[in-house]
């Protein structure tokens, strides 16, 4: 093209809208660039990351409790999580306000924790296969080589889901430049304040080339970020730009730019914006995001009739499902719904675990309707928790959900990682897709707010007619009047501005005036600088009557009445039209959550920290718990209400329980499941430890066979054995005082104040003592007259004649050695049925069961004295015999002597 000189320039209406067109895709391109800008983590990046670490955090926790259970080593696992964990702590300090943050290293940690978090799953899919080859051994290499395949199907999806989660990071970025550009657009418009500036800018004389102009818009709008920009929007914004807001965004859009340009040309610029930048975009360029996830998550891995899906059937099994036995038969309540029909013949596998407090009565799964078939069938119970998995094939089409049904148990049971799977084997518990995204739909010849280069150019020549921005470098005004050469520098010596600025000063760097509006009197400064806008007064500092929807605001003081955080709730559960988050006029701050089974509600208020747990599930019972901590302790509440409480006002109206703890009263426990537990120490595998029960009993926890006090384990004061065998034994280790009475530990019972110790029955009298040797100072038996009757005088006669008939033996007892005396007794003949020695039977003593017992040495004591009487009378009438022949041999002497 010939060159062709400069040439003073009149700026027409057209000229304008170019000029405010360009600082508009300026803004534009500048928020392009913070799209582009790797370093950057937004707001909206921030709150998205929050949310989705907590739930990386909660399938952490849980895997590495499942990778505990099974034996897996969780070292790697749990430092490359702690590493993420502080990354993202670091990253997420101030969730308000965007920052720069090392993607690089962002990377790494993700990476190394996706690939620990892959190992992990493949440490539990080789646990998994191991037991299925040892219970299939007839079919070990199929089973071996469906594993392998299995293996590499899971790592896929592994792969693809950290894929995922590093693709939801790009959308967060795209998302808020998109909203920054669009802010930044509108404020353009709104202003005015960049045309004025290129109009002053042009007037003072510009030294930019055509060829730098064009090269200034192409690297603002570079076909490589747009291409890039492109596939973003296909595989990236798809997931967090929904049709209907998007639809709502484009209208706004529309809308403020048509209220700022209400003209007819603008109008067909709108209009012809819209087809043209839609005829850009090939349908086939926004596959959706649902499709790609619905086609992965639902991909099988077929081998040898082994069908392998982990695409949960059953929804809201992230949350686990608790029920209380109340020892009846066939107690049934819902538990799960499904995503869809089930149909009749379908190979599945239920997998699941199952915690119960007690181990009375059996449990069933059983679907809803139909046939009802159960699987297991009345299994029974087992105190603690038990994981189960069953493939079976359905007898029935069933759509109505599963049933836990209870028989015969008083315990409180949970289900919990509940997972029914279109699968020939077991497979890891994931949620339904139904549980974890909101419907996403596709974008496909529906965005009408994007911008080409190219396409710029166009709608620029479209909205301005007679003035031409061509691809060859030719910036065209007012038809054919005036051109500027691409070779030259731009210059516009001077403009000639009609009545709009007479008598007023226009100037380089200022716009100096006494009251400054526009067109429409929608946005208007004046003279004491108060600016007034649509809806809007800001004057002194004070913005009066706004609605402000921004990603950030900045500021000391933030005074209003409600303020709401995101949408109203979308459930029907919801019908008090709560937000996820909600500061009233009073104070309070509310944070609230429903969902198809339960509606969670957290509250700061009147000085107290209060949590609401309602169920949405129930027939005329719905389960409740309230928790409460304020300034006097801590109240927690469980029970039922009578009705479903959607706005969390209904009080505990059944209370099956409750634990207080305060400053005053200590810890209260009352309810049937209210008990303190204690389950050992991280050296132990299972559960160990005591349980105090409501009642302040102790009871044994696991293997806990012993409950000791003392200062340690090697220095006991006493232990009580309390295994249920009764092996363990009761053992004290200091003296014992129980009242006057004291048990040293060296073998001695002493009376503490010197009274008699008594032995005595418990219906009274003197109780049996039985011992070996006993060595006494004196024996002292109760013959006292007063506490006798029958007294008769004794036949003495009779009583020796009983002793004289006994037959003595020398004998030695079989525990006795070779240094024992020999003893002298008579004998009790336990051995012979015809007795061998000769023992009157009232000498004979027995127990309270009629077992012969030994001797009763009062009986032959005292026997044994009346035959010395018996003896005595003898003697005396022997010594008077004695006398009388005495006397009768003197007098015979006599006689002899005389």
């Amino acid at each position: 093209m010939a060159e062709s000189n400069a040439t003073q320039v009149i700026l027409t209406d057209d000229g304008l809208k170019i000029i405010k067109a360009q600082s508009t895709a300026d803004s534009a391109a500048g928020g392009v660039t913070n799209l582009n800008d790797p370093n950057l983590m937004s707001v909206i990046e921030k709150q998205n990351n929050i949310a989705q670490f907590a739930g990386l955090t909660s399938q952490y926790n849980v895997l590495v409790q499942n990778a505990k259970d099974d034996g897996i080593d969780t070292t790697a696992v749990t430092t490359a999580y702690n590493n993420l964990n502080k990354f993202m702590a670091d990253a997420l300090a101030d969730p308000d306000n965007a920052s720069d943050i090392d993607r690089a290293a962002y990377k790494k940690y993700q990476d190394a924790y996706n690939e620990e978090l892959a190992n992990i799953q493949s440490a539990f899919q080789n646990n998994a296969d191991n037991r299925f080859a040892s219970a299939a051994n007839a079919t070990s290499q199929a089973a071996s080589t469906a594993s392998q395949a299995f293996s590499q199907a899971q790592s896929v999806f592994d792969y693809a889901n950290s894929e995922i989660a590093v693709t939801s990071t790009a959308i967060d970025k795209a998302q808020s430049a998109a909203d920054s550009a669009s802010s930044q657009a509108i404020k353009a418009i709104d202003t005015g304040n960049v045309t004025s500036q290129a109009v002053t800018d042009l007037k003072d004389g510009s030294t930019m080339t055509i060829a730098q102009l064009q090269n200034g818009l192409e690297s603002k709008v570079s076909n490589s970020e747009y291409a890039s920009y492109k596939y973003q929007t296909s595989s990236q914004i798809g997931e967090m730009v929904t049709n209907g807001a998007f639809s709502a965004y484009q209208k706004t859009t529309a809308d403020l730019i048509s209220s700022k340009v209400a003209t007819s040309a603008f109008s067909a610029y709108q209009a012809t914006t819209a087809e043209a930048i839609e005829s850009k975009v090939e349908s086939s360029d926004f596959t959706t995001y649902k499709e790609q996830t619905a086609d992965m998550f639902v991909s099988k891995v077929s081998f040898n009739n082994l069908a392998i899906s982990n695409r949960n059937l059953a929804l809201g099994t992230a949350t686990p499902f608790t029920m209380n036995g109340n020892n009846s038969t066939n107690q049934a309540q819902y538990m799960y719904s499904t995503s869809g029909t089930i149909a009749k013949g379908t190979t599945v596998t239920l997998t699941f675990d199952i915690t119960s407090t007690n181990a009375t009565g059996t449990y069933s799964i059983q679907f809803v309707g139909g046939t009802w078939q159960s699987v297991p069938w009345d299994s029974p119970l087992v105190s603690g928790k038990q994981h189960h998995s069953y493939t079976f094939t359905t007898t029935d089409d069933f759509s109505g959900g599963l049933n836990l049904r209870l028989d015969n148990t008083t315990a409180t049971v949970t289900v919990s990682n509940f997972i029914i799977s279109e699968s020939s084997k077991e497979v890891s518990w994931t949620p339904a897709p139904e549980d974890t995204q909101s419907q996403i739909t596709q974008l496909a010849d529906k965005i009408n707010f994007r911008v080409t280069k190219d396409g710029l150019i166009s709608q620029i020549n479209l909205q301005a007619k007679n003035t031409l921005i061509s691809s060859g470098g030719q910036l065209t005004l007012a038809g054919n009047t005036i051109y500027f050469d691409t070779n030259n520098p731009v210059i516009i010596p001077s403009a000639n501005i009609e009545t709009v600025l007479v008598r007023k000063q226009l100037q380089a760097a200022d716009i100096s005036a006494n009251k400054f509006s526009t067109n429409n009197e929608t946005f208007t400064v004046d003279e004491n600088g108060a600016i007034t806008a649509k809806n809007m007064v800001l004057t002194g500092g004070t913005l009066t009557s706004p609605t402000i929807n921004a990603s950030t605001i900045n500021g000391s003081t933030i005074n209003g009445t409600t303020f709401h955080g995101g949408d109203i709730i979308s459930d029907s559960n919801n019908t008090a039209k709560y937000y996820p988050m909600t500061i009233t006029p009073d104070g309070a701050y509310k944070s609230t959550y429903f969902d198809s089974m339960v509606g969670l509600q957290s509250s700061v208020e009147s000085g107290a920290i209060a949590y609401k747990y309602r169920s949405m599930i129930g027939n005329g019972q719905y389960l409740a718990y309230d928790s409460v901590i304020n300034g006097q302790g801590l109240d927690l509440q469980s029970g039922y209400t009578s009705a479903k409480d959607t706005t969390f006002s209904n009080p505990v109206s059944t209370t099956t329980g409750y634990v207080i703890v305060n400053a005053n009263d200590g810890i209260t426990l009352h309810g049937d499941n209210q008990q303190i537990t204690f389950n050992g120490t991280s050296a132990d595998v299972t559960p160990k430890g005591v349980i105090i029960t409501p009642y302040g009993n102790i009871n044994p926890n696991g293997t806990q066979n012993i409950w000791y006090v003392g200062n340690n384990m090697n220095m006991k004061t006493a232990s009580f054995g309390m295994d249920g065998s009764g092996t363990y034994n009761i053992q004290f280790n200091r003296s014992l005082d129980i009242g006057n009475f004291n048990i040293n530990t060296y073998h001695t019972f002493t009376s503490t104040d010197g009274a008699p110790i008594h032995f005595a029955k418990g219906p009274g009298g003197a109780a049996d003592i039985y011992a070996g040797t006993v060595h006494y100072d004196s024996l002292v038996k109760s013959s006292l007259l007063s506490v006798k009757k029958d007294v008769q005088k004794a036949d003495t006669a009779y009583w020796a004649q009983l002793v004289n008939s006994i037959d003595l033996a020398t004998y030695q007892y079989k525990s006795d050695d070779s240094n024992s005396h020999i003893r002298l007794s008579s004998i009790v003949d336990d051995v012979n049925d015809t007795k061998q020695w000769r023992l009157p039977d009232i000498f004979i003593r027995r127990d309270e069961n009629g077992k012969l017992n030994g001797v009763d040495d009062s009986v032959l004591l005292n026997a044994t004295l009346a035959t010395v009487q018996e003896q005595q009378k003898e003697i005396d009438q022997l010594n008077g015999h004695n006398m009388e022949l005495e006397a009768r041999l003197n007098k015979l002497e006599a006689r002899l002597n005389g």
